[in-house]
């Protein structure tokens, strides 16, 4: 049954995604399944968001799904009960069958017998945590590590699992606990490099990544995280580039500005990107979005109140402070308890973003400053995201400025296919279409002007239709 919480993190969790926020993503579309497990496609975007946050977050060794079938079965092999020789077989076909209740259940039959059982507790965890169960997984390794506090593997699954939820200094300790204790662990240097790249400090991931590669020159998951770091900041360097021209030759045009503070976030710039971001703000106090981004930025370098500042003001802004999930955020930052207030406060600031409707307003400053190319970019981006008419519209008289009459039309049509009641398009499709097929033309021109067509341009398509009626 779908209900308002399962709403509100399916959405927060596209959000999150559409900003390329990937691991909160991946969090909040957890949280869901975990709700309700029958959520249309949540299968579907638990995996999507996963796979995008590995890519750009770097794989953690013995937690992503990857590594799961292997560690299951060395798991269960290491636990000596009677009825140890199925328990490998019984855990991995129900694990393949998706009876993930059955196996937890079989695994909690076992606890009676060997309660204190390391491989038992970690095999639970990990079964908790393929059922996107963190809570539960967590539980079961904070156990894990009261009877075995100084051993390696539950300390680097614990830092794991702070590590998806973003929990960052939690993580990190976790880590830096292991190397402590075992400073050549390759887990634990693969994981605190993970956790510089999720919080974007790709530079530093890069050089921890390569030393390890250099290292261990066969190890799959270091190669890969290699290459996604680098990859990474290639392509965000060649992107803060191009967003540092297009601003310097247009510095009115906020929503580069905008989109150059968040790139710059992601690069690990963090000086310029607070700085591009307060300088949208104080040119545009309402682009909401600049708040949020600054929120981000101070929890990464570990500023609470500052976070807390610019989450609020955002919530303000969008008039929500007067709600009961702000006023308990304000009691428990009253009472001292900075994360868990931060924690709520971050439920109520949510990235309101239209990539679609960014890209087609930027788009069209572009169309009305005749720089056509940088126009029909940002429309063609606007369709990728998502299926809006207008979109489609704006590439055809975009590439009717450039020439393109044949790809224009095409443009109208899909428009046309997407909102058959849009009367622009079909005025639009209709005089493209008047010298070679008169009589389609005018069938669109009629279909326009039946519409409601705006009276200049009516006028136009009454005069074609009256010249050419007897065609």
């Amino acid at each position: 049954m779908v209900t308002k919480q399962t709403e509100e993190h399916f959405e927060r969790g596209i959000r999150y995604f559409r900003g390329g926020f990937f691991a909160s993503a991946l969090q909040e579309f957890r949280h869901v399944e975990r709700i309700d497990p029958r959520y249309p496609n949540i299968a579907y975007m638990v995996e999507v968001a996963r796979k995008k946050n590995e890519e750009v977050n770097g794989q953690l060794i013995s937690f992503m799904e990857d590594n799961f079938d292997a560690e299951i079965r060395t798991l269960s092999e290491s636990i000596k009960i009677p009825e140890s020789s199925s328990l490998v077989r019984d855990i991995g076909r129900m694990l393949q069958q998706e009876r993930v209740t059955d196996a937890l259940t079989k695994l909690e039959d076992i606890a009676i017998h060997i309660p204190e059982s390391k491989p038992l507790l970690l095999l639970t965890a990990t079964v908790y945590r393929r059922a996107g169960r963190l809570d539960d997984s967590e539980k079961t390794l904070l156990r894990a590590k009261v009877l075995y506090p100084k051993d390696t593997d539950v300390l680097n699954a614990i830092g794991n699992i702070y590590l998806s939820r973003s929990q960052f200094p939690e993580a990190r300790e976790h880590f830096e606990m292991v190397l402590n204790i075992t400073p050549d662990d390759r887990n634990a240097r693969n994981n605190l490099a993970a956790f510089f790249m999720q919080t974007w400090r790709l530079d530093e991931a890069y050089r921890r990544f390569n030393a390890l590669a250099k290292e261990f020159p066969d190890w799959t998951v270091v190669r890969r995280n290699l290459a996604n770091v680098a990859l990474r900041r290639d392509e965000l360097d060649r992107e803060i580039d191009k967003m540092r021209h297009e601003f310097e030759l247009h510095p009115t045009y906020l929503d580069i500005g905008l989109t150059l503070g968040k790139t710059l976030l992601f690069r690990g710039f963090f000086s310029e990107s607070r700085r591009r971001l307060e300088l949208v703000i104080e040119k545009n106090p309402n682009i909401l979005a600049a708040y949020f981004y600054l929120g981000e930025l101070s929890e990464i370098e570990g500023d609470i109140p500052r976070a807390v500042e610019a989450y609020s003001e955002l919530i303000r802004r969008k008039k929500h402070d007067d709600n009961p999930e702000f006023r308990a955020f304000l009691n428990l930052w009253n009472q001292g308890y900075q994360e868990e207030a931060l924690f709520d406060l971050k439920k109520l600031a949510v990235l309101d973003l239209d990539t679609a409707a960014g890209h087609i307003a930027l788009g069209m400053r572009y169309f009305d400053d005749a720089l056509w190319n940088q126009a029909l970019r940002h429309f063609q981006e606007a369709a990728e995201a998502a299926p809006y008419p207008d979109a489609y519209y704006w590439m055809g008289l975009t590439r009717l400025q450039l020439g393109k009459k044949k790809a224009a039309g095409e443009d109208f049509k899909k428009a046309i296919e997407l909102n058959s009641r849009f009367a622009d398009a079909h005025y639009q499709l209709g005089m493209l279409l008047r010298t070679k097929t008169p009589k389609k033309a005018r069938n669109h021109l009629q279909t326009a002007i039946t519409l409601g067509l705006r009276p200049q341009f009516a006028a136009l398509a009454r005069d074609f239709i009256g010249e050419t009626g007897d065609k």
